[in-house]
């Protein structure tokens, strides 16, 4: 393995990543995967050689995570990063101790995938990396693509592009986010052995399923956060009477913050959406009324204003001089403890929507799909994320309990609606090749 150029390069952790490696434990440090399905099976050495020239395309991603008094930090890796064949289960954690870079590359079949860790970006930004490794791949293999809307591979990386953008639209006389206040509704089942995780793909026409939403006088995503929320009230209401089954359902789904203050950063900058279902009346309520509660409580969530309350309030506490004084021993028991108030205990089903796929035109000749893999969460059993390309649009459930309720049910949601889904996954094995 050769040196590489930028090591003596480091990067403060931005404002919403310090909280991953405080928090995270032995089953848990905020894993997730981008995947291309390819049409052809993918030739490692190739690959190899396209990595070997992104990889300084991006330089922040290719770094470890160092341990200061004070808070943590990146630092440039020593190692060029090698593209491995998957063996293991998806999204394995990283090993912050011996100092393993946060990203990997890894190819099984016809997949290529990236795996990072949520301390150096998130989905939207590094998509941007596999494509842009897959446009490197296609050239090399001689195909002719045209590199569209993608970073290209010999372009030189911008200042920018590493900046921390919540503390470029941090206004600290601005208002902020009240804490939430509730425990969510939780599916429950028997715990998987310890690294593995359950993936279920299902696979529906984009134009149907857009009939679907608009017929119902909602966007997309609102329709899928009501059919997920109505699948869990349907299993809420048989639960053995608990505190559990008291609780409300909780869909709390990502947003890109580009779309809403410009950035070029390929590092996080994204926020979320807790959207609630508070009725626990013994009256059914049909699947109708839960998708009009869902959508407004949304429309009412997913604006401008409050995702720049929710930079106000993660910042203010990193700007408070009482936390900035602490060493970082007692820096990682307050965001623990930040965690689990507002980010598990909070949500019933975490769901990212990558949206429709922005790549060249001729992406479609050479990929079949793609699919992203938010990995187990500290807390919560299960995840579910969402890649249209090609009018296909691909869901996929990521779970550490043996309950298969909740993709079953939805899936069976989507059919019982006129849909064909096209349903596989690694069935408890550790990948489907």
């Amino acid at each position: 393995m050769n040196k590489i150029k930028n090591t003596a390069e480091w990067f403060k952790l931005d404002n919403a990543s310090k909280i991953y490696p405080a928090s995270g434990n032995t089953r848990w440090n905020a894993v997730y995967r981008v995947c291309a399905v390819m049409k052809e099976r993918v030739d490692r050495e190739v690959l190899q050689q396209a990595l070997d020239v992104v990889i300084e395309r991006f330089p922040s991603y290719n770094v470890i995570l160092r341990r200061g008094f004070f808070w943590y930090f990146l630092q440039g890796a020593t190692i060029r990063p090698v593209v491995t064949r998957e063996s293991d289960y998806p999204c394995r954690q990283f090993d912050f101790m011996n100092r393993e870079p946060l990203f990997r590359v890894m190819y099984s079949g016809n997949r290529i995938m990236a795996e990072f860790s949520h301390c150096i970006s998130d989905g939207n930004a590094s998509t941007n990396f596999l494509n842009t490794l897959i446009l490197k791949y296609l050239h090399l293999l001689g195909k002719k693509v045209d590199r569209g809307p993608l970073l290209h591979y010999n372009d030189a990386p911008k200042e920018e592009e590493f900046e921390d953008s919540y503390s470029r639209y941090y206004n600290p006389k601005g208002s902020k986010t009240l804490p939430e206040n509730y425990s969510a509704y939780h599916l429950q089942g028997t715990k998987e052995l310890k690294g593995v995780v359950n993936v279920t793909h299902g696979e529906v026409e984009t134009a149907k399923l857009l009939e679907l939403s608009h017929a119902a006088g909602v966007t997309l995503n609102e329709y899928i956060i009501g059919a997920l929320a109505y699948c869990l009230y349907n299993k809420r209401k048989y639960d053995a009477v608990n505190k559990n089954s008291k609780r409300p359902i909780s869909v709390q789904y990502s947003v890109d913050l580009r779309n809403y203050f410009p950035s070029q950063t390929v590092r996080m900058f994204s926020g979320f959406v807790n959207v609630l279902l508070k009725e626990t009346s013994p009256k059914d309520m049909t699947f109708e009324e839960i998708l009009q509660k869902m959508a407004e409580e949304s429309r009412i969530r997913c604006n401008k204003d409050n995702f720049q309350n929710f930079i106000n309030s993660n910042f203010s506490l990193e700007k408070n001089w009482i936390i900035r004084a602490v060493p970082l021993s007692v820096k990682n028991l307050i965001m623990k403890i930040a965690y689990y108030n507002q980010a598990d205990r909070v949500s019933s089903l975490i769901v990212t929507n990558m949206g429709r796929m922005n790549v060249p035109k001729e992406f479609s000749e050479y990929i079949e799909r793609y699919e992203l893999i938010i990995g187990p969460q500290k807390y919560d059993n299960s995840t579910m994320t969402i890649c249209s390309f090609n009018g296909k649009t691909v869901f996929t459930f990521v779970k550490t309990i043996k309950n298969s309720y909740l993709e079953r049910e939805f899936f069976k949601f989507l059919t019982e609606r006129g849909l064909e889904v096209f349903v596989n996954g690694n069935n408890g094995g550790r990948k489907n090749d």
